[in-house]
């Protein structure tokens, strides 16, 4: 697993084969295909997120996007767009945005995804 910690600060793209938690700030997009993208309470991302299971406590804005599932956390802020198989939205949690779990969409997206990003 990776954390970045809270005083990083990064700019562009991050992708990896491994489960990853964000302290810090990322502005650009933070890719593992089949793994977890969690975003602390402290975090602040401006970016495009994407993983298997993506749980955010902190404040994102961008798109999200899921294989498996998307979970909002209390002390979430998110701004933008959300697209899992499910979606999970604890109490407290703020979104300004729209939520698509149409199948066919996330399986289009996530195939381009890999198609434009094939090793």
């Amino acid at each position: 697993m990776t954390r970045i910690g809270p005083s990083i600060h990064i700019t562009g793209a991050i992708s990896g084969e491994e489960d990853i938690t964000i302290h810090g700030r990322i502005t650009g997009s933070v890719i593992v295909r089949d793994h977890t993208v969690a975003v602390a309470a402290d975090a602040h991302i401006d970016a495009e997120v994407r993983g298997a299971r993506v749980i955010v406590l902190g404040e994102v804005t961008g798109a999200i996007t899921a294989a498996d599932r998307i979970e909002l956390g209390p002390s979430s802020n998110v701004t933008g767009t959300i697209s899992a198989n499910q979606v999970v939205m604890i109490e407290g949690a703020r979104f300004n945005g729209s939520i698509d779990m149409n199948q066919r969409t996330i399986a289009v997206k996530l195939a381009s995804y890999k198609a434009a990003h094939k090793d």
